[in-house]
C-alpha cells in the first residue's frame, strides 16, 4: 500500500497558484482587468501592441509639418 506524503511548502504553492488564479479570473469576469484583444482596447492599445480603429496620439498639423521637416533634416544629415 503506497502513502502519499504530503509536504505542507507544497500545499502552500498549489494553494498560492490557485488563489493567484482565482483572482485573476474575478478580476476579469468584473471588468477590472482586460485583455488585450481589439475590442477592449478602447482605441488606447499602447499596452496592447494590437492596432485599432483610433490612433493611439493626434498631431495637430503644425506637429505634423514639425515631424516631417524633422525626418527631412534626418535624411540629409544621413
Amino acid at each position: 500500500m503506497a502513502t502519499l506524503a504530503v509536504n505542507l511548502a507544497d500545499v502552500i504553492v498549489v494553494s498560492v497558484i490557485i488563489l493567484v488564479v482565482a483572482l485573476i479570473v474575478r478580476g476579469m469576469l468584473r471588468g477590472t482587468i482586460k485583455t488585450c484583444d481589439p475590442g477592449s482596447c478602447s482605441g488606447n492599445c499602447g499596452s496592447c501592441g494590437s492596432t485599432c480603429s483610433s490612433p493611439r496620439i493626434k498631431l495637430s498639423a503644425s506637429q505634423v509639418e514639425q515631424l516631417r521637416q524633422l525626418d527631412e533634416q534626418q535624411t540629409r544629415n544621413a
